[in-house]
């Protein structure tokens, strides 16, 4: 594996060639590694270049056909080029040997990719060009939950992965040059931020043979207490947790935004098993928190959806891994019954169906502040959801 790319070893020596001149009492203009824009690409001074490719399709070869558009389509070999060196991890390179601008990575059977202005040193092919880290120490990936910008109370959690020849990694996490999570080997990091501003997360990795690196990542954070939409923030627990088979999952969300009307934020929660059957009733409520208990092992997911009174709406999607033996034979509840309990029509619990339980189904429906209302009861005409025509069943009843 190539450790240092051409590029950088020629930056070093240009700054030790400009402080030999210094020294030896003159001075020099060294031409810069500039690049001709051309109608085809940019003509680079490619000689002694490396160029990679990861080898996404699992192609048994890989080989680097390059050219030059601006000199006779003067080209590095017949196709389909030159073969590239396998690196592992289905990282492919070539170095190269002459100067061209365009390229196209083939398996020498008929797959290719299309015709691509040559990038410069030190560039990988990955679904587009990007930078390729050569450390011996490589930092595989540093992501983050959600993308920026982001809102004060969210949850965003940072996850990192490196690789190296040592046997032992470790890894450390800063938000603007503070330590937040010192050296271990611990890769995931949870930040929680309370301010607004920019910020910047820094990964630090080392291992134990003296190799070292660095990535970073940068964010907004703003202040989610104006927005006119929903917010969701986070939820408790965070997704992608392991919960228990047979025992009872709490959940609990932390949102905010619904700056309008009656700055009231609703919930309703979709729980899915295994075989993405929804195995609740749901319905929007104020309550924020929801119980179900897993009965078989797999990935349930848990769909929030979070409304403002004006009707904007905002789906999370959740998921958890149900792991362990079932212990019971319980079914998914939620902080309210989702089976009718009582008198149906009766929301207000007061032993008789009137028009009193139809208003407070009204304003249910209308997204408006209703106290003491039991929402298993309000699906008066038995269709799966509450809305008017439940008003419309109970006013006729009472009519006779």
């Amino acid at each position: 594996m190539k450790t240092l790319c051409k590029r950088s070893l020629g930056v070093i020596l240009t700054l030790l060639l400009m402080v030999g001149m210094v020294c030896a009492g003159g001075y020099s203009v060294i031409a810069a590694d500039t690049d001709k824009e051309s109608s085809g690409g940019s003509v680079h001074s490619a000689e002694g270049h490396t160029i990679y490719f990861m080898n996404n399709d699992n192609w048994s070869r890989v080989s680097c056909y390059m050219w030059n558009n601006e000199q006779g389509d003067a080209n590095n070999a017949s196709w389909p080029g030159e073969a590239m060196t396998d690196e592992g991890d289905g990282v492919w390179s070539y170095d190269i040997k002459g100067d061209y601008n365009m390229v196209i990575f083939n398996n020498g059977s008929g797959s290719k990719t299309l015709d691509l202005d040559y990038p410069g040193d030190c560039m990988i092919y990955d679904n587009g060009f990007k930078e390729y880290d050569t450390n011996p120490l490589k930092v595989k990936a540093f992501e983050s939950s959600v993308a920026s910008p982001q809102y004060i109370g969210s949850s965003i959690v940072f996850t990192a992965a490196a690789k190296s020849d040592g046997s032992v990694i470790e890894y450390q996490f800063s938000v603007n040059g503070t330590v937040t999570q010192n050296y271990s080997t611990n890769s995931t990091f949870t930040w929680n931020p309370v301010s607004t501003g920019e910020y910047t997360i820094k990964l630090d990795v080392k291992d134990n043979i003296g190799n070292t690196n660095t990535k970073e990542l940068t964010y907004e954070i703003k202040d989610p207490s104006n927005e006119l939409k929903p917010i969701f923030l986070s939820s408790s627990p965070a997704t992608k947790t392991q919960i228990k088979t047979g025992a009872t999952t709490n959940i609990s969300v932390n949102a905010a935004g619904g700056n309008t009307g009656t700055k009231l934020l609703f919930y309703k929660f979709v729980v899915k098993d295994p075989n993405n059957t929804q195995i609740n009733t749901a319905y929007y409520t104020l309550n924020k928190n929801y119980s179900f208990t897993p009965t078989v092992a797999g990935n349930y997911t848990v769909e929030v959806s979070v409304q403002s009174s004006d009707n904007t709406t905002i789906t999370q999607k959740l998921t958890y891994e149900s792991t362990g033996t079932v212990t019971t034979t319980s079914t998914t509840t939620s902080t309210t019954s989702t089976v009718p309990t009582g008198l149906l029509g009766d929301v207000d619990n007061s032993g008789i169906v009137d028009v009193g339980d139809a208003t407070l189904i009204q304003k249910y429906v209308n997204h408006k502040p209703v106290n003491n209302f039991l929402v298993e009861r309000a699906d008066y005409d038995k269709t799966g959801r509450i809305d008017i025509r439940d008003v419309t069943a109970i006013q006729k009843s009472l009519l006779g």
